[in-house]
């Protein structure tokens, strides 16, 4: 103990105890680095996210015919939501061979020509979107039979004596009721009048069990006609169509089940 107090003694005078402070630190002393209060953390806020909504798929409605000429067909479909970039037509022509034809998207109808007359034909509809392809939609439709040629006219020698009759006035046919008469567990019987006129043929158009649309023809003399081949225990509407004179009416519509 006497050491350690002459020690001290002997200490110079900035170093003895008694220059020793505990007064305030200076900014650059380690406890002026310890007792000073912490900095506060800056607080990164978030945006939020913003998230565009997928544009929808287009999706392809239904295909049908507007019109059936000896050598044309004339079609119309739907898109039921969403915009095509541009559409496709298929179908076989008599000689087995595919052909196609390219529509624009903003175009929703085409005229299919240079067909053999009372053919039938399967045409399929498919659209592209981004470079995919949508589809198909499947119709079947039947051109008009070919129009027989005009009687031969008489010789130029012959004299024609003017015709003194008065034409008959021109009489538009119109469609009656459609019915069904029979239900079985595949088949639906139907039955129409034509009140006014005669018709070419009358198409009776229906979607299947799959939802693609069918199409059967029946000769302009005939009345009634049996859809088989259906789903049993199913709900179908059928349309009624009639030509004459290349030119459509209808439809009337009538709803069987199986």
């Amino acid at each position: 103990l006497v050491l350690f107090i002459t020690d001290l003694l002997s200490l110079p005078p900035s170093l003895h105890p008694s220059s020793w402070s505990l007064g305030a630190a200076t900014d650059h002393s380690p406890l002026s680095t310890c007792l000073s209060e912490p900095a506060p953390r800056e607080e990164i806020k978030a945006e939020p996210a913003t998230f565009s909504p997928p544009a929808s798929e287009p999706l392809l409605g239904e295909v049908t015919l507007e019109e059936a000429a000896p050598h044309s067909l004339r079609l119309s479909w739907t898109a039921t939501e969403g915009e095509f970039d541009s559409f496709e037509v298929q179908y076989t022509d008599e000689n087995g061979q595919l052909q196609e034809v390219n529509v624009g998207g903003d175009q929703h109808d085409i005229t299919i020509s240079d067909l053999e007359s009372d053919h039938r034909y399967l045409v399929s509809l498919y659209g592209f979107h981004d470079g995919q392809r949508v589809g198909p939609a499947h119709i079947e439709a039947m051109t008009a039979p070919r129009e027989e040629d005009d009687e031969p006219s008489e010789s130029p020698s012959t004299t024609q004596t003017p015709s003194t009759e008065v034409p008959e006035p021109h009489i538009k046919p119109r469609l009656g009721e459609l019915a069904v008469t029979d239900t079985t567990p595949d088949s639906l019987s139907l039955s129409w009048t034509v009140p006014e006129g005669q018709f070419d043929h009358f198409l009776i158009q229906y979607k299947n069990g799959d939802g693609q649309p069918k199409v059967v023809r029946v000769p302009g003399d005939e009345d009634e006609v049996t859809i088989s081949g259906l789903e049993p225990d199913h709900k179908y509407k059928m349309n009624l169509y009639g030509f004459h004179d290349r030119q459509r009416v209808g439809p009337v519509s009538v709803i069987g089940v199986t």
